[in-house]
């Protein structure tokens, strides 16, 4: 557990990327593009750090990376997503006020089905959890080691880490709740993932 909070530092620090508008006013649609470039390669980042992904081979990770991140991405943005209010908050520079990216951005995209797709997602997500970053980082490990990806050799290897954390989330919220709602957290909480 340790080695994903430490890891996930690298995603809590403020991002240091351009955007051409102060923290009050709207972010532009390729302010967003260029906030989600830099979210892409900070999560690379934070995979790099872990033991369990540095053991794979090069072509397996290769394979992980590409097959998980924008699943990653995603589950980064139901960590920060303020269904009160609609929006994503993001500390953009060091020092800076809190950037609110509103949700509706999404309505810009050419796809717009993703749109009600993606907030039902976000949505799905029980405040207790989605708020205990000790969960969110378990399910980012569970769906970064997902053996079902595209070109992955070592399929055994892959599914051996995956279950590992599968074990840590159980444990984890063994110690949150009850057996029963534990229980019923861990299913709702994987029947979440792909």
């Amino acid at each position: 557990m340790q080695e994903l909070v430490d890891a996930n530092r690298i995603l809590k620090t403020p991002m240091n990327v351009a955007c051409n508008v102060p923290s009050d006013a709207e972010i532009s649609f390729l302010d967003v593009v260029r906030i989600t470039d830099l979210a892409m390669r900070r999560i690379i980042s934070m995979v790099k750090m872990l033991s369990f992904f540095n053991e794979q081979t090069q072509s397996d990770k290769i394979a992980i990376i590409k097959g998980s991140l924008s699943e990653l991405l995603i589950l980064r943005g139901v960590m920060v997503f303020d269904p009160v209010r609609d929006v994503w908050r993001h500390d953009i520079y060091q020092g800076s006020k809190e950037i609110l990216l509103n949700f509706d951005i999404l309505k810009k995209t050419p796809e717009q089905k993703h749109y009600a797709e993606h907030k039902k997602f976000l949505l799905s997500f029980d405040d207790k959890w989605r708020r205990n970053e000790n969960v969110m980082l378990i399910l980012n490990a569970i769906a970064l080691f997902c053996p079902d990806r595209p070109n992955i050799k070592d399929v055994t290897k892959v599914q051996s880490c995956q279950r590992r954390y599968y074990n840590l989330l159980k444990r984890y919220l063994e110690t949150q709740c009850s057996e029963t709602e534990s229980q019923q957290a861990y299913d709702s909480l994987l029947q979440k993932l792909p």
